[in-house]
């Protein structure tokens, strides 16, 4: 048997054409024409050889007679059938509809890949799966027939505690129709208790009723659902209704699968960055040192570039491993007792020096404390970010103050800089990853915008919370709090008092 196809049986040029070209362009299966409606009927009976067929394109243009010979021709085959017609009459509709097509699609001569585009998306029905509940048995398989003649797969569940087993086993249902008249629990208690059980499932949620009062519709909406139907419905309408949901959800899964793909090569790039990046650190280092013997003044200014780049590229890759732990919530602080006063007057001495060289004083005021329970190496990783945007976005010759102190049962810390400040309408973007505001750095530093995505989360991760207090034209403070254990109190006090 050869590979499937599509038949297409037209006497138009013009519809063939765009129909084999772009049917082979979109799904990928070779389109046939016949001409002679009687040879294309022979062809589908025959079931082998030629006639291997996944689908039945007709045109209506033909004479009627020959159209219903096919429409009898296919349904002794088993292949179902797509009425198509250059324009749209209702007559075309109801022979479509009366000789069981799957529907009726226009084919207008500005859009020649529409029947193509059709096709395609009903052979890509035949992978999506629909749960109908319903304790009708009749509508039940009412339904049921209505979508697979659009090559949906179909499950069906009588009651609301079946329909939740399916669920369980069958994770790659797409879309649910339910019913709201059902005993012990109705369609929106069903709908609200799929959405609390299943809710990192993307699934489509369609109510159905005929004897609920039209009202009932916001209440599927309120709870859960995406869409809902008044019966009785037109069967177009109920695929309309339902492949809209299945696109939705196969969008949202290919999102998430292309987040997938983003994160998995955040992380392989900075993994294998990290490394050639240290010994470049490395050997310029070396360099600085001596250690290769002396060296002129012009080979220590260029291994100072090549070390302070490498530098940035270790930063960086240290940054895009973070942001990808933080995102799939691997990051866990390993905590141990720290003092943290200690660690900001280690993190301000550090940033000092590149402060230096936009002369940039910093001022740092850190009472010290007893020791909390923390991360040093993440603590550091935020106070490193939080200083060096206070850095970037200030003016020379201005002041960057991180200062420290107890504020109850926590510890607050405070980066305050002089630079341009951060625009009300653009604070709901300052702690999402790669956002770039209109502020710019002042001497033309490069940033990816992750430093304060990682610092949110870092600090999320330690039980705190971070947030800016600033003004346009008056700079900007971002401010941390890090619990303090409930026993450390009164210590803290005391040595903040002294």
């Amino acid at each position: 048997m050869s590979d499937p196809k599509i038949l297409l049986v037209s006497d138009n040029p013009c519809l063939a054409a765009a129909v084999v070209r772009h049917c082979g362009s979109l799904s990928g299966l070779g389109a046939v024409q016949i001409h002679d409606p009687g040879a294309a009927a022979d062809a589908l009976c025959r079931g082998d050889g030629d006639g291997a067929f996944l689908l039945c394109v007709v045109d209506l243009a033909l004479p009627e007679e020959a159209v219903r010979r096919l429409a009898v021709a296919s349904a002794a085959s088993g292949v179902p059938w797509l009425a198509v017609a250059e324009c749209y009459r209702p007559e075309f509709r109801n022979l479509s509809q009366e000789l069981d097509a799957i529907d009726f699609v226009v084919a207008e001569a500005e859009d020649p890949a529409a029947v193509a585009r059709y096709v395609d998306r009903l052979l890509k029905n035949r992978a999506a799966r629909i749960l109908i509940v319903e304790d009708s048995a009749f509508m039940r398989l009412f339904l049921r027939r209505l979508l697979r003649r659009y090559q949906f797969r179909v499950h069906m569940a009588a009651s609301a505690a079946k329909a939740l087993t399916i669920l369980e086993h069958r994770p790659d249902i797409a879309a649910v129709i339910i019913d709201y008249d059902m005993p012990v629990q109705n369609g929106v208690e069903l709908t609200r208790t799929i959405r609390r059980r299943f809710r990192l499932r993307e699934i489509c949620l369609i109510g159905i009723s005929g004897k609920a009062p039209r009202s009932i519709s916001a209440e599927f909406l309120k709870n859960g659902g995406d869409d809902y139907l008044h019966k009785p419905f037109e069967r177009e309408e109920l695929y309309c209704r339902v492949l809209h949901g299945v696109e939705a959800v196969e969008r949202m899964l290919e999102i998430k699968r292309l987040e997938r793909l983003r994160r998995m090569f955040l992380s392989m790039l900075a993994h294998d960055l990290k490394s050639p990046a240290g010994g470049i650190v490395g050997a310029a280092n070396l360099i600085l040192d001596g250690v290769c013997g002396e060296i002129g003044g012009e080979v220590r200014e260029m291994a100072a570039v090549i070390s302070q780049a490498g530098r940035r590229l270790c930063s960086l890759a240290s940054n895009m491993q973070d942001l990808t732990r933080l995102e799939t919530g691997r990051l866990e602080p390993a905590l141990v007792m720290a003092h943290l006063d200690a660690l900001i007057l280690e993190r301000a001495r550090l940033a000092e020096a590149t402060a230096a060289g936009k002369s940039i004083r910093v001022e740092t005021r850190a009472p010290h404390l007893p020791p909390m329970n923390l991360d040093p190496d993440l603590i550091a990783r935020v106070l490193d970010n939080l200083l060096s945007n206070a850095v970037k976005f200030s003016p020379p010759g201005s002041l960057v103050r991180l200062t420290l102190r107890q504020a109850g049962e926590e510890v607050v810390v405070r980066v305050a800089d002089q630079g341009p400040g951060i625009l009300a309408e653009e604070r709901h973007r300052l702690f999402k990853p790669f956002e770039r505001l209109s502020a710019r750095p002042t001497a033309g530093e490069k940033s990816l915008g992750l430093g304060l995505a990682i610092a949110e989360g870092i600090v999320a991760a330690h039980g705190g919370r971070i947030w800016v207090e600033s003004e346009p034209g008056q700079g900007a403070a971002f401010c941390f709090t890090l619990p303090m254990p409930m026993a450390f109190s009164d210590q803290a006090d005391a040595c903040i008092s002294s």
